[in-house]
């Protein structure tokens, strides 16, 4: 059952650690497959050496219906992405070392730094620290679910999804981009933001 999208599914989850997105068992990935189910990465499985057929088909409940192995303890944040954002049809969340570095500040980040950020990301916002794996991941990022499409989790690190699993992945890459060269920038100087002006030119 869903051969196509647990190739998929592994091949992202590779990608994503091959960008130093995500390092050893850290992270889940997921993707909607049906009104009913779900694929999800399992727990305790290094993301860069994933296969097709350790992904889990789990359904709204939690339940994994095809696939042996424990199901990510994240679930219920990704359940609550899908429930929220109908539009959304796949959910990546990394540990990403400069993403995560604003995050552990307290800190967002800028969206009038660089063009990416508004382009790719829109908006990004950040949710306060809850206990990894538990009900309350899900309530943390709730407020955000509809308005934005990444958010960094304080002290622990971001969520993205999208439209698919390669929309998804794309915008944790421009999160992790962003947020790296802001950091190194500011070791030079001040970065300087793009004008307010220049900021509406690219609505048009």
């Amino acid at each position: 059952m869903y051969e196509r999208e647990r190739e998929e599914l592994a091949k992202i989850c590779r990608l994503l650690y091959e960008r130093n997105l995500v390092s050893a068992t850290d992270g889940n990935v997921s993707m909607r497959v049906s009104e009913a189910h779900i694929l999800l990465t399992p727990s305790g499985k290094n993301k860069g050496f994933v296969e097709a057929g350790d992904m889990l088909a789990v359904d709204f409940a939690g339940n994994v219906i095809e696939g042996s192995g424990k199901a990510s303890k994240e679930y219920p944040m990704h359940r609550a992405v899908y429930a929220g954002r109908s539009d959304v049809n796949a959910v990546v969340h990394t540990h990403p070392v400069y993403a995560t570095a604003f995050a552990m500040a307290g800190k967002n980040i800028p969206d009038n730094y660089l063009i990416e950020t508004r382009m790719m990301l829109k908006k990004v916002a950040l949710a306060p620290y809850a206990t990894p794996g538990t009900a309350e991941m899900a309530q943390a990022i709730a407020p955000y679910i509809e308005e934005v499409n990444a958010v960094l989790l304080q002290n622990h690190g971001a969520v993205t999804w999208g439209k698919d699993l390669m929309d998804a992945f794309n915008k944790m890459e421009v999160l992790e981009s962003v947020a790296k060269t802001i950091i190194h920038s500011r070791a030079v100087g001040e970065p300087v933001p793009i004008s307010r002006e220049n900021m509406e030119k690219m609505k048009k």
